[in-house]
């Protein structure tokens, strides 16, 4: 039985169940097609070539999906543990410009 293959990039990142499952389901419907190879006569050998060539290409296109879930997973797991500096920390409180309370009084009186 084929072993969950993991992406050198991605060590962390887990490959999801439902991909396990799907691979084990492919493996079967490949064996159960192989066996059945054996019972056809020579019409249902085209029909057998045909569905071997999709499951095949349904492998391939499994592969990529795990990878690319395996990036997303990835890019994920590392925006959730970067921490980023909020706005309140990240900026610089300006100077305050205010006025004494006897330049105010002055002014007025003038």
């Amino acid at each position: 039985m084929p072993q969950a293959r993991r992406s050198s990039t991605t060590g962390a990142a887990r490959r999801p169940r439902a991909l396990n499952r799907l691979e084990k389901s492919i493996d079967a419907a490949q064996g159960a097609l192989k066996d059945l190879q054996t019972e056809l006569g020579r019409g249902g050998r085209d029909l057998v070539k045909d569905l071997d060539k999709t499951l095949t290409d349904a492998r391939k296109n499994m592969r990529s999906l795990s990878r690319t879930v395996a990036k997303d997973l990835e890019k994920l797991q590392k925006a959730a543990t970067t921490r980023r500096p909020t706005a309140a920390h990240g900026r610089r409180a300006s100077a305050r410009k205010t006025t004494k309370k006897g330049a105010r009084s002055r002014q007025a009186k003038v």
